[in-house]
C-alpha cells in the first residue's frame, strides 16, 4: 500500500499542527510539563504571564487530549507525553542551528551519520573556537589543551599533520588511552613518513590503537572524557576546515560524541603497524 506522504498528513491536519507553533504559550506550557506537573502559579512563573492569559490556552490544550488536571496541578496526558518531547526536540535542535548559524552553513554536514545528526540538539552548548588574526593557533592550542587533560582520548578523522601526530604521540606515551578511527585514504597515507616512523615508535604501547573505517570519513573530531571537538569539511569541497572547530564540555555533547565514535568503531578494522 503506497505511503501517505507528511504533506498529506499536514494538510489534513495542519490547523492542530499550527496552533502548538502559533502560541507561544501553548509551546511554553507544553516544554514547561515536560519535566513534571506543575499548579499554576508554576506556570505563570515559567511564562511571564497571568492566569487570565493562561487559563484558556490550558483549556485549549485539554482539548486537544494533551494536558490534564491532576489534583490541584496541570500534567501532559499520554499523548502530550508523546508530542511534547518532539516539540523540545526541535525548538533545541533550532536553537543549536541559530546559535552556530554561520558554522552549519559553511560546513558539510552530511558528513555527520544520520543517527548523531538526529540528535544534533546535544550540541547546544558548544562553542566555536576559530583561528583569527589575533590568535592564528587557537583550534591547534584548544587540541592541545583537550589531549593534555583527558583521562582517555577517542577520535575520528580523515585529515592529520605532522604537529598533531606529535601531540597525539605525547599523550600516547604519557600513558593516556587513545583510540582513533581514520579513513581508508588516510590510513594510506599514515604508512609514509613522517607517520611511519612516529606509527613504529608506538607499537609497543598497549594504550594506543588505530582503525581503519569501511565507511567514508568526512570530518575530524575527538572526544575525552571532558571534551568533545568537532571539525567539518567546507561546504562544496574536497578541503577539512582547520581553522575552525565546536567545542564543548557538556555532558551531552561529550556523549553524542562517543557514540559518534562507536558507530564508526563498529564497522573499522584495526590498522596492522608492519615491521620495518
Amino acid at each position: 500500500m503506497k505511503g501517505v506522504s507528511p504533506l498529506e498528513i499536514y494538510n489534513e491536519f495542519r490547523d492542530d499542527v499550527q496552533a502548538i507553533f502559533r502560541s507561544r504559550l501553548l509551546t511554553q506550557i507544553l516544554i514547561a510539563l515536560g519535566s513534571g506537573s506543575k499548579p499554576l502559579s508554576a506556570l505563570r512563573d515559567v511564562t511571564g504571564s497571568s492566569s487570565q492569559a493562561l487559563i484558556p490556552k490550558i483549556r485549549q490544550l485539554e482539548a486537544l487530549n494533551y494536558v490534564e488536571s491532576v489534583r490541584s496541578d496541570y500534567a501532559l496526558t499520554p499523548i502530550g507525553r508523546l508530542v511534547e518531547p518532539e516539540i523540545e526536540r526541535l525548538v533545541t535542535l533550532m536553537g543549536v542551528l541559530q546559535r552556530h548559524r554561520d558554522f552549519w552553513a559553511e560546513h558539510d554536514i552530511e558528513g555527520i551519520p544520520p543517527g548523531s545528526l538526529r540528535e544534533l540538539q546535544h550540541l547546544y552548548r558548544a562553542e566555536v573556537v576559530k583561528d583569527v588574526e589575533e590568535d592564528i593557533f587557537a583550534v591547534y592550542a584548544t587540541f592541545l589543551t583537550i589531549l593534555r587533560k583527558a583521562s582517555w582520548i577517542h577520535g575520528v578523522s580523515s585529515i592529520m599533520s605532522p604537529v598533531h601526530a606529535d601531540a597525539i604521540k605525547e599523550v600516547v606515551m604519557g600513558g593516556t588511552p587513545v583510540e582513533l578511527v581514520v579513513s581508508r585514504e588516510l590510513a594510506h597515507r599514515l604508512a609514509a613518513e613522517p607517520y611511519g616512523t612516529m606509527l613504529e615508535s608506538l607499537k609497543g604501547y598497549a594504550n594506543f590503537r588505530i582503525y581503519v573505517s569501511s565507511s567514508p570519513v568526512r570530518l575530524g573530531m575527538t572526544v575525552t572524557d571532558g571534551f568533545l571537538s568537532l571539525g567539518l569539511y567546507r561546504r562544496g569541497t574536497d578541503t577539512y576546515n582547520t581553522a575552525r572547530d565546536l567545542v564543548s564540555t557538556d555532558t551531552a555533547a561529550v556523549t553524542w560524541g562517543e557514540q559518534l565514535f562507536q558507530h564508526y568503531i563498529a564497522d573499522s578494522e584495526i590498522l596492522r603497524i608492519s615491521p620495518k
